[in-house]
């Protein structure tokens, strides 16, 4: 066997690091892939989950699906029905089975004493019942609490709320139960906690913590400062008087003015300081006619969102009877045109609900008045707008869920919630986009906690779904998307 020179080894060395190389090159390739379409799977999401993108948006998981974190750094709902959807570098996830809350993307939880936890990539909330407090980015924060209200219990929920400040401090509040924008400054209570949301100040057990120190706050707000009025030293007022007053007593008992000064002084009047320890009396003319301004307002406290209704809480000091009218505007799609209607309210009440919306829509209320004035001898009418709110309606709290499939059969769930619950539907079964079978569904069933279960023949297709037709609430067709997309082959379904 021939013997290989120094010069052959030095090259098939040479060779062997390039060949190492190019295989190495080639693995970092295929990571990087993978990180690239997301095929590195973060958490699973079931049928049950509610996501909320780092703009707060809603994404539907009514198909299943993952979460999964791309090579920069943002995070993917890649649903089972092969929906791509980017929820950005923070999102929050409610697991309403096991109620339980993650936060994906770096945060901060605050402690009662003040101290802070760094938390990085994915952090899990198993008990909803303990207090927790965090901060998710700039003006967001999500409280965690068995009961979560603010000071007049306008606003209550419980388990979770993601709380997000605009740069004047307006405040929106959501969960899974409720969504609520303010336009005035807002404080909620939970547990021994107190989150001043305006001013992003947390107290708790009379301990004041700035959040905005917390990796800093594009917050504008600047809180009113309210005028402070020295209390009189009501002592040193009675000695002036008095004195005052005995020196006018002096002056009258002149013979020329004794018979005026009578007069007057028998008008006066005697009074006794109660607020002292000691018996010293003043003499205050009956005459005099003290006014105090009485304040008169009208404010938008805030809205609670549902998916064809809003409730709009509002507050009316009127105690002169100066506004001849109270009113809503209301801007938004109804009947699948852009309408505007006036609603007269109730001055003496704090509550109205808006009706007949359209689900997942946006929507303007305006709170305006009308003020009698008085220029001179004219007397007019004054029209103004106080507040304005924009507010989205929620999607219908309904799902379709499948069971199994056997015999020919698809047998599913359909489930809906009190808060709105349809009075009749049908679930309709489509095979490759072609409407076949159909069940009404039971009401009653559909509102327990079991659901209304059925069953619907499959008809020859690999390509299903499941549908929520002719769906009518308050007496109105409305068009609700709840639906289940799946495919059926010999091993199996996906939804």
């Amino acid at each position: 066997m021939r013997k290989l020179n120094l010069k052959n080894k030095l090259f098939i060395f040479i060779f062997s690091i390039i060949v190492l190389g190019i295989v190495f090159i080639l693995i970092e390739s295929v990571k990087l892939s993978k990180k690239d379409d997301g095929s590195e799977s973060i958490y699973t999401v079931s049928t049950n989950s509610v996501i909320y993108a780092e703009d707060s948006a809603l994404v539907d998981t009514s198909s299943g699906g993952e979460i999964k974190k791309h090579w920069n750094n943002d995070y993917y709902f890649v649903s089972n029905d092969n929906r791509n959807v980017d929820i950005g570098l923070k999102s929050i996830v409610y697991e309403k089975a096991v109620e339980k809350v993650y936060i994906f993307g770096d945060n901060y939880s605050i402690l009662s004493d003040g101290d802070l936890i760094k938390n990085v990539d994915k952090t899990e909330i198993s008990n909803t019942n303990n207090t927790s407090f965090y901060k998710i980015k700039d003006r967001q924060y999500l409280v965690v609490s068995n009961e979560i209200y603010n000071e007049d219990k306008t606003i209550y929920t419980n388990k979770y709320l993601i709380v997000t400040l605009d740069k004047q401090g307006n405040a929106s509040l959501l969960n899974d139960a409720i969504n609520v924008k303010t336009i005035n400054p807002l404080k909620l209570i939970f547990d021994n906690y107190v989150f001043d949301i305006a001013n992003e100040r947390l107290i708790v057990n009379e301990k004041a913590i700035d959040l905005k120190l917390i990796d800093g706050s594009t917050n504008e707000y600047v809180e009113r400062e309210e005028e402070q009025v020295e209390e009189a030293d009501m002592t040193e007022f009675i000695t002036a008087y008095n004195k005052l007053v005995s020196d006018f007593k002096k002056y009258v008992d002149n013979e020329n003015l004794k018979s005026s000064s009578k007069n007057q002084v028998a008008s006066n009047t005697i009074i006794t300081n109660n607020t002292t320890n000691n018996n010293t009396t003043i003499i205050q003319p009956t005459v005099a006619d003290n006014k105090t301004n009485i304040t008169k307002r009208v404010s938008l406290r805030g809205t609670v969102s549902y998916p064809t209704y809003i409730d709009v809480t509002y507050v009316v000091t009127d105690p002169e009877d100066k506004y001849q009218a109270v009113y809503l505007l209301v801007t938004g799609r109804r009947n699948g045109e852009m309408v505007t209607e006036k609603i007269i309210l109730d001055k003496y009440d704090t509550k109205y609900r808006i009706t007949n919306l359209e689900m997942k829509s946006e929507y303007s209320i305006s709170l305006g008045y009308v003020e009698v004035t008085t220029n001179g001898k004219n007397v007019e009418l004054y029209d103004n707008i106080e507040d304005v709110i924009n507010v989205r309606t929620t999607n219908c709290d309904a799902k379709i869920t499948i069971n199994k499939i056997a015999l020919g059969n698809v047998y599913f769930n359909f489930k809906m919630s009190k808060e709105y619950a349809i009075e009749s539907g049908k679930i309709v079964l489509y095979s490759n986009n072609e409407a076949g079978e159909h069940v009404f569904i039971n009401y009653k069933d559909a509102i327990s906690d079991k659901g209304f279960s059925s069953k619907l023949k499959l008809e020859e297709s690999t390509v299903y779904e499941l549908k929520l037709e002719d769906a009518v609430y308050n007496g109105k067709n409305v068009d609700i998307d709840v639906k289940n997309r799946f495919v059926y082959h010999p091993l199996g379904i996906s939804e």
